[in-house]
Parts: C-alpha cells; sequence; structure tokens
C-alpha cells in the first residue's frame, strides 16, 4: 500500500473513531458517525475539486505547485512525473522527426508524403525542385497538383509493382521515375528520381546498337553472297568446301543476331500504337504449332490446347513473334542432350485479374539458379542451351519486352528432370471471349 492512501485511512480511522467517541458520550453515537461520514464525503469532494481544476490548468500551461498532501499530493505528484514524461517523450519525438527531415533533404531523390486520402503532407527540397511544389499545395491532393495523366492513372491504379517513368512536366528534357511505396493505415510515401543522365546513357546505346545492327546487315548480305556464289563453284577443293561452308553457316547465325538486335531495338524504342487489334489465340497457337512441327521434324510432339474463341488485344506480330520465341525454344532445347521425344503444349488459362497462355514440356527443366537471369540478354544455360544450338541467345529478352508492351509479364516455373512452363500473364481485360452465335465480349475484371 502507497504511503499517500495508509495516511489517509489512518486520518479517516483516528477522525471518525473521535466524533464517534464524542457522539457517544452525549448518548448520540448513530448519529456522531452519519456526521463523520457525510463531513469526511465532503472533504473528500473538495479536495476532488481541487485536484480537478489543477489538472484543468495543467492542461492549459505545465502542472503548478503541489499544494495537496496525503492521497492527494500523491496523485499530484504522479501527475506532474508522468506530464514531464510526456514532455520528454514529445521532445524526443521532435528531434527524431527534425532528425529525419534534415537527412532526406540531403536526398537528391525527391520525398513525398501523402496521407489516406492521398492529400499532402509534406515534402523535401528536392521534390519541390523536380515537381514545383508549394506551400499552398500542403494538404491539396496530390492527382490534383501533378496532373500529368499517366502519373494520375499510376497513382490511383494502385498497382506499385514497377515504378513509372515520365517526361517532366516542369522541366524540359527531364526523366523523372516516381515510385510509390504504401504503408501505414493507407498513407504512401512517393519517391522521385532524376533518371535524365541514365535515361541518356540508355538512349545512347539504344542508338549505338540499332546504328550498328544496320550497319553489319549490309555487309553481311554482301559476304554471304560471295560465299554462295563460291560454295555453287564445281569442282571445289574439299578443304575450301568445308570452310565456306563454316562461313556461310556463321554468317546466317550472325545474320540473325542482327536481326534480334535490331527486334529488340524496335520493341524499346517505337510507340504501342496498332495494339488494339484482336488477335485470334487458337488460330495464332495453331499456326505457332504447325511452324513448331516442322522444325522439330517427327521429333516432338506439339499439342494447341487454347481455348477456342479467345481474343486478345494486342499486336498480332509481336505476339507471334513472342510465342514463337517460347515454342521454337522448347523445340530445341526440352529433350538437351539426351535425344528424348518430348510433348509441347501450348494451352490457355483465366485466373482472377489475370489471363495465362503455358508454354509447357515434359522435357529435362532448368536448374532453379538460372531462372531469374534467363530474359537478360545473350544469357546462356549450360548444356543442351549453349550456342551450337543455333540461338542467339537474345529470344528471351524479344519475348520479355513484347510482354511488357502489352502490359504483361512472363513467369518461368522449372525443376531439373520435371520438364517446364514458360507462362505469358496478360491482365484480363486485354481478353475477348467470342459466346457461341455472338459477337466477342469483353472479359470484366
Amino acid at each position: 500500500m502507497r504511503k499517500g492512501l495508509a495516511t489517509e485511512l489512518q486520518w479517516f480511522a483516528v477522525y471518525v473513531c473521535a466524533i464517534v467517541f464524542v457522539g457517544l458520550s452525549f448518548d448520540l453515537g448513530r448519529e456522531a458517525a452519519i456526521f463523520a461520514l457525510l463531513s469526511y464525503a465532503l472533504w473528500l469532494f473538495r479536495n476532488l475539486g481541487r485536484l480537478e481544476a489543477w489538472i484543468a490548468d495543467a492542461r492549459i500551461s505545465r502542472p503548478g505547485k503541489n499544494q495537496f498532501f496525503g492521497i492527494w499530493g500523491e496523485m499530484a505528484d504522479d501527475i506532474k512525473l508522468m506530464n514531464q514524461r510526456h514532455e520528454k517523450d514529445k521532445l524526443r519525438l521532435q528531434t527524431v522527426v527534425s532528425r529525419v527531415q534534415q537527412m532526406t533533404s540531403a536526398l537528391h531523390d525527391g520525398v513525398i508524403l501523402a496521407d489516406s486520402r492521398a492529400n499532402i503532407e509534406w515534402w523535401n527540397d528536392a521534390a519541390n525542385t523536380m515537381v514545383g511544389l508549394r506551400e499552398v499545395d500542403l494538404g491539396q491532393r496530390i492527382t490534383n497538383i501533378l496532373r500529368e495523366p499517366r502519373f494520375q492513372h499510376y497513382f490511383d491504379a494502385g498497382e506499385y509493382r514497377e515504378p513509372l517513368e515520365i517526361e517532366s512536366f516542369r522541366n524540359e528534357g527531364q526523366r523523372l521515375l516516381f515510385q510509390v511505396h504504401p504503408f501505414g493505415a493507407g498513407e504512401r510515401l512517393i519517391i522521385v528520381r532524376d533518371i535524365t543522365r541514365v535515361a541518356k546513357l540508355e538512349q545512347m546505346r539504344r542508338d549505338f546498337v540499332a546504328n550498328v545492327s544496320h550497319e553489319l546487315r549490309t555487309p553481311l548480305t554482301v559476304v554471304r553472297g560471295y560465299v554462295e556464289t563460291l560454295m555453287s563453284v564445281p569442282e571445289l577443293n574439299p578443304l575450301m568446301q568445308k570452310g565456306l561452308e563454316q562461313m556461310h553457316e556463321q554468317g546466317l547465325r550472325m545474320t540473325s543476331l542482327v536481326n534480334d538486335l535490331i527486334t529488340l531495338t524496335k520493341l524499346e524504342t517505337d510507340d504501342r500504337s496498332g495494339q488494339n487489334e484482336l488477335v485470334d489465340l487458337n488460330r495464332l497457337g495453331g499456326l505457332i504449332i504447325n511452324d513448331g512441327r516442322a522444325i522439330a521434324n517427327l521429333d516432338h510432339t506439339l499439342v494447341n490446347d487454347i481455348e477456342t474463341g479467345l481474343s486478345l488485344r494486342g499486336n498480332e506480330k509481336e505476339l507471334r513473334s513472342a510465342i514463337s520465341n517460347l515454342v521454337f525454344n522448347a523445340v530445341k532445347y526440352a529433350s538437351g542432350d539426351t535425344g528424348n521425344a518430348c510433348t509441347i503444349r501450348l494451352s490457355s488459362e483465366r485466373s482472377g485479374p489475370m489471363f495465362h497462355l503455358h508454354i509447357s514440356d515434359d522435357g529435362v527443366g532448368i536448374d532453379p539458379k538460372h531462372i531469374p537471369r534467363l530474359t537478360e540478354r545473350f544469357y546462356r544455360v549450360d548444356g543442351g542451351r549453349s550456342s551450337g544450338a543455333g540461338g542467339t541467345g537474345l529470344g528471351l529478352a524479344i519475348v520479355k519486352h513484347v510482354l511488357l508492351r502489352h502490359d504483361a509479364i512472363l513467369r518461368i516455373a522449372s525443376r531439373p528432370g520435371a520438364g517446364s512452363t514458360f507462362s505469358c500473364s496478360f491482365p484480363i481485360e486485354r481478353l475477348v471471349v467470342a459466346e457461341k452465335n455472338q459477337a466477342p465480349s469483353a472479359v470484366a475484371p
């Protein structure tokens, strides 16, 4: 028991006993006890009122001097102690907040805080420089301040797995990268990064690859033409014949590599116009499977299991390039060095907000350590996926870029000895289903 409470109980006992003793002297014991209790209750209410008034003053300013005693004094001391602790915590938090603001102000990247209603709460100096925020913008909805349509769609969609790269709406020639990170109860942290230098370097790289690829195409055509002419010479020395055949084979491979580089450059630089045509997936799958059977030479079984009546909004030429790359890769590499016949299946699946095209095989599979790097340019897997198979190492990079242009992603699932499945996952909004005897209708997300 705390000292103040013990003292208060002692006073209460002494006071009641004294009043009752006096009352008994006059044969008024009961009346004396009632008087003692009532008077003590009034005393308690008086002290309670004083304490309440003291607390009310403490809400406006710091708690005043403790003029109480007993349990009331202890309660006042406790309140002063809690207030002091609160002030220390408040000061510590203010110091932390100030420290964080100083650190974020030192960043070259812009930082913007938005609350659960998308209203701007705070930003650092870099964000002010990049997007031009002003003091009057505090508390305003961020999409009312940053009115770029692509940013508004990106922010409101709530899908922040990939950042948004756009041209600056404040500084001409500047490229900005926006990345939104949700946190707390609906708040969002927006990171703005100036990637102008990186974008210029990337553009230089694309221009260099495109120019070199185009410049190589003409001399390669000339070299191949002369090699083919020399190969047709009758009674050619066998040694020269073998050399010319190797030159012709490598010339074809170089031509294929240059063509793939040109295709990649076009995919990176061209706009997305012409990507709203309806592509009949079952028909497209049938054409690709027929091409694959010609390459397989009856070594593999190719099956088209795409559901009939499905169409995809996109560019048919690009989609055919991506899917055929995956099917032809399966034809070339599924059996590895074993030479065993495999079954290669092209199928479709609708799953929630996504539509999937699966290219699966029951071949040798891929070691999981290679899967994250398969879409890198020129990356090769050991064994059956070597340059001896005639590939350029750019097929899956082309597939990745085609899918990105169709708002889709490539997923790869494989285990050694258990086959592989390459899945092209499209937003369900791109899928159009044709009902029997009816025109095609878009699938609701």
